[in-house]
């Protein structure tokens, strides 16, 4: 079902130009890549906005930092050291997989990182996993860098970087000189890192060129307040029990140690509970051994997909580590006070992000099939539509196109049927539909139509915009109480 979910998905936006695979009009394009079309930028810069104004709620600062960094950074931070995954692969055809995530597929209560090789083919033994192609056995596992290398000049070593976040710890004294030298700080990016994925696949969820969304927050006294105080579900997998608390109530308990990890949930919750998820689709993992050795404190936010609950975000009380790793290898003036600043951290996978908002938006009956999205997120917040392309239908409708405040946000369009127009509309997550009619020509009424319900009422025309702005406020029924033309 799950699947099949993703094929219909897939099926929408590649008709729509949502997402494609990158250099897809040749056969022998590499897998890993994919490309935002019209559609998907639309989606995906409102997504972002609303992300900046998490970050302005922070009064956060945001930077764009370079992808191709020194060696020398990536030694610092250990990745040169310990960036890797585990592959194994088939006697017969030759695939290659990652070993863990083949494992997390068979038991998803388990964690698979970090173990032996003996383990690992313990482990595959004991599901039967053989190689899904052509069903060999597996079996050679070994150590797979997942940095890309890079050439400057004739002989300067160099990776694409594989995290964005090292970028805002490299830029944190330049930022702090420039914006105050007052702490707490919060220096946000958006921006792409690369890793060199053994065996990519779930289209955007495992990329080797993606997109990501920092907040690192810089302080030195752990003294944050919790602005809004959501119940959330947090999963102890120690116990494998999830528990709906509020963030006050499980810093006060100790379900959450720290105030930093208390005071980045609540924005983040906040965040996602905005752009369309619901909470109960939203978990928060606590992380054990699992989590980084230098982590004081982690927690995973989890989106359920169905029947699986996927990793969307890393919130990681970092610790003295990352700055502490630079000043070892050389980098100066990064204390402040004499003291080395402390790292929380928000990582979200932004393309991860997209797609599970596509994904829990996703709708189907005997009819259709659409995305029902929060009109703050949609590519458009409205579409235009003549019934019909004559009788000057479609004059006045590209007239009340041209005159809205709204335009460069509304889709306008004359071409096919206008049950072709409605269902392209709705495919792509566009809540309401405007339609202008014979009886427009009349008394200057036009349809407002829903997508979900696919009910509609009759507006004045001067009163569309008005109409537009509220639609983010109001239900539609809340909209046809207050507007319905009588």
């Amino acid at each position: 079902m799950e699947a099949e979910r993703d094929e219909e998905l897939l099926r929408i936006a590649l008709s729509r130009g949502i997402f494609f695979h990158s250099s897809e009009v040749f056969s022998d394009n590499v897998a890993g890549f994919w490309d935002y079309g019209p559609i998907g930028v639309r989606i995906l810069n409102n997504l972002l906005e609303q992300w900046r104004q998490t970050v302005y709620s922070m009064n956060g600062l945001e930077i764009s930092g370079s992808v191709i960094l020194p060696r020398i950074v990536l030694q610092a931070s250990g990745h040169e050291d310990n960036f890797f995954d585990m592959e194994i692969k088939c006697n017969k055809c030759g695939t290659v997989y990652r070993v863990d995530k083949l494992l997390e597929e068979k038991d998803s209560s388990k964690n698979f990182e970090g173990l032996t090789e003996e383990e690992y083919l313990k482990y595959i033994k004991e599901y039967s996993i053989k190689c899904s192609k052509c069903g060999g056995e597996l079996d050679g596992i070994k150590k797979f860098g997942t940095m890309f290398p890079v050439k400057v000049g004739d002989d300067l070593e160099a990776y694409l970087r594989p995290e964005a976040c090292q970028s805002i710890f490299l830029d944190f004294k330049r930022v702090f000189e420039a914006y105050g030298k007052k702490l707490p700080m919060a220096i946000a990016q958006v921006g792409k890192a690369f890793r060199n994925e053994i065996s990519p696949r779930n289209n955007l969820l495992r990329q080797r060129e993606f997109y990501q969304n920092d907040i690192e927050i810089f302080f030195i006294e752990d003294d944050f307040k919790v602005e809004e105080d959501y119940k959330i579900n947090v999963y102890d997998k120690k116990d494998k029990d999830l528990t709906a608390i509020g963030i006050k109530d499980a810093l006060s308990k100790g379900v959450i140690k720290s105030s930093v990890t208390a005071y980045g949930i609540s924005k983040i919750h906040g965040f996602l509970l905005n752009v369309g998820f619901k909470n109960e689709n939203i978990r928060y993992r606590k992380l054990y051994e699992d989590k980084a050795f230098y982590s004081k404190e982690s927690f995973d936010v989890e989106i359920r997909k169905q029947d699986l609950w996927v990793e969307l975000i890393a919130c990681n009380n970092r610790g003295e580590h990352d700055l502490l790793s630079y000043e070892k290898y050389g980098a100066k003036g990064l204390r402040v006070d004499g003291k080395i600043p402390q790292i929380f951290e928000i990582s979200m996978g932004t393309d991860r992000l997209f797609y599970l908002l596509l994904f829990s938006s996703f709708r189907k009956d005997e009819q259709r099939a659409w995305l029902s999205m929060n009109s703050i997120i949609s590519p458009f917040k409205a579409a235009v539509f003549p019934l019909v392309s004559k009788d000057d239908l479609d004059v006045k409708a590209n007239s009340l196109f041209e005159s809205s405040k709204y335009k460069n946000n509304i889709l306008y369009s004359d071409n096919g049927s206008i049950g072709k127009r409605y269902r392209r509309a709705e495919e792509v997550g566009i809540k309401i539909a405007f339609t202008v009619d014979y009886d427009t020509m009349k008394d200057d009424t036009i349809t407002v139509r829903e997508s979900d319900s696919m009910k509609q009422f009759r507006i004045d025309s001067n009163k569309m915009d008005m109409v537009i702005f509220e639609s983010a406020l109001n239900d539609f029924e809340g909209l046809r109480k207050k507007y319905e033309y009588h």
